[in-house]
């Protein structure tokens, strides 16, 4: 009798994923093609792997969920859809040569499994060799494995065909066996321009083809220039945090308003998120600052982008389709303060603490989100609302002024539905205008910490008007604590 049989029961809370297919990808690390038969996981979640024998072989760290051509945020056995519960599991710090290529199993981490685990006999660390050679060459590794990942899933499911239908993706493959040339690749939608970038993909995983780096990077810098062009692009805003919906580091961002759609239909029905679907044309944005949607992305700091989820879908990286947001404009932006990192870990933690769901890492990365958050807190600079009450004796521009005395200061407080006030601090100057017009307020920037002092015990919000985070006595107890443990290690 095998482990796997004494540590089934212990599985009845956890997770079982049968592996019927295994893919290397460059540097440490492979996917595992399956079905998962029991429970529910989400990247992150540690696992055991079983040989047929029901033997642990080794532990793991599953950091990446695909379907199809889908980047998910969870996995369930029961899950809907045209794949059902078969995924593709990225599993960190193992080669493909280390997984059993007959009856392999991952499993929940329980503590018999990790027991026999050390018992067993050392699986030798064979590195793994990337099975295509000429990988993608765009300026990510994660959009590489991404692109690998989508085109084998695509492969082992027979290929169906997409939403453009069989006989468009044919003619437009036809085109790979050609010259490619900007003549070609205008004319093309965005959805054509993704779905050429990946059947090249899985050309030359079937065979390596002619000029593939050249042809890959002119495919592409296409989609890059469309999606600079497009008349209007589509995102999703999660209710919780007023902030576009991230899976991990990844914002999705969608050519077509019936992509949007049918991606926010697929959260609200699998994973139960309260999201909002927001067009973004071109001109008049409408975003804060008049600023177009990446350079609105840049202040939040999501520099991660994964273009269609769902479709034919590509990662890019944000700084690829703008670097700063002064290459818009033609010159420097009045921006005296900007808190692109803070902005992120906001949004990470208030679309979790928000999120109106239960499972069994719930907890923890909670935890793990706010640890962030307040790391990030204690490096930031914020801007704090202020008004002199007396003028005499102040000479503009040769003054020092200290949050702990605030003799000839006013900081203004706002009040919620209960009638509790907070200082309000922002992050950045396209925040502070929401609330205070330039011609009325002064603005001091302080540390979080001269912010706390100047609000004399009241509690403080950062962003009133978009993330709205509270930072009551808690929260602060926990910042001081952590500051003071950072002190002591420096």
């Amino acid at each position: 009798m095998g482990l796997f049989s004494f540590g089934r029961k212990k599985l009845e809370d956890g997770f079982e994923f049968v592996i019927d297919g295994i893919y290397a990808l460059k540097g440490n690390s492979a996917v595992a093609a399956g079905k998962l038969t029991r429970g529910r996981l989400i990247p992150g979640t540690e696992a055991i792997c079983l040989n047929e024998l029901g033997e642990p072989v080794f532990k793991c760290r599953i950091s990446g969920i695909e379907q199809g051509t889908k980047i998910l945020r969870a996995a369930s056995y029961d899950m809907k859809g045209t794949y059902g519960a078969h995924y593709g599991f990225k599993l960190d710090g193992v080669t493909k040569e280390q997984i059993p290529a007959e009856g392999a199993v991952l499993v929940s981490v329980t503590e018999e499994l990790e027991e026999a685990l050390k018992d067993a006999a050392p699986v030798s660390s064979v590195k793994a060799k990337a099975s295509v050679e000429n990988t993608v060459v765009v300026r990510d590794a994660q959009a590489q494995n991404a692109l690998l990942m989508a085109a084998r899933a695509q492969e082992k499911a027979g290929r169906p065909a997409g939403p453009l239908g069989a006989e468009r993706e044919e003619q437009l493959s036809a085109v790979l066996e050609e010259t490619l040339s900007e003549a070609v690749l205008v004319p093309l939608s965005i959805q054509e321009s993704i779905f050429l970038l990946c059947r090249l993909q899985q050309m030359n995983h079937q065979e390596p083809v002619s000029g593939y780096e050249d042809k890959i990077q002119m495919l592409y810098d296409t989609v890059l220039e469309k999606l600079k062009a497009a008349p209007s692009l589509f995102i999703l805003l999660d209710e919780g945090s007023s902030m576009p919906f991230m899976i991990g580091d990844t914002v999705d961002v969608y050519s077509a308003k019936e992509l949007a759609l049918k991606a926010l239909h697929f959260y609200a029905e699998q994973y139960h998120r309260h999201l909002v679907l927001r067009e973004i044309p071109r001109e008049h944005t409408g975003l804060p600052g008049r600023l177009s949607l990446f350079a609105w992305l840049y202040y939040l700091g999501m520099e991660k982008l994964l273009i269609d989820n769902g479709s034919y879908q590509l990662f890019v990286n944000r700084s690829d389709l703008l670097e700063h947001p002064e290459e818009e404009a033609g010159q420097s932006l009045e921006v005296p303060v900007v808190n692109p990192s803070l902005r992120c870990a906001m949004a990470e933690y208030l679309q979790e603490i928000r999120w109106n769901v239960s499972y069994s890492e719930r907890e923890a990365n909670v935890e793990a989100k706010k640890e962030h958050l307040k790391k990030e807190l204690l490096q930031a600079k914020l801007l704090v609302p202020v008004k002199f009450e007396k003028t005499e004796g102040l000479n503009k521009g040769q003054n020092t002024i200290d949050a702990e005395k605030q003799g000839n200061l006013f900081f203004p407080r706002i009040e919620n539905n209960e009638h509790k006030q907070f200082l309000p601090m922002f992050t950045d100057w396209l925040e502070f205008q929401k609330a205070y017009k330039r011609e009325e307020w002064g603005c001091m920037v302080f540390s979080l910490a001269d912010g706390l002092r100047a609000a004399a015990g009241d509690p403080a919000v950062i962003n009133p008007l978009t993330e709205n985070l509270i930072l009551d006595r808690a929260l602060v107890k926990e910042i001081a604590e952590m500051y003071r443990s950072s002190s002591k290690n420096a």
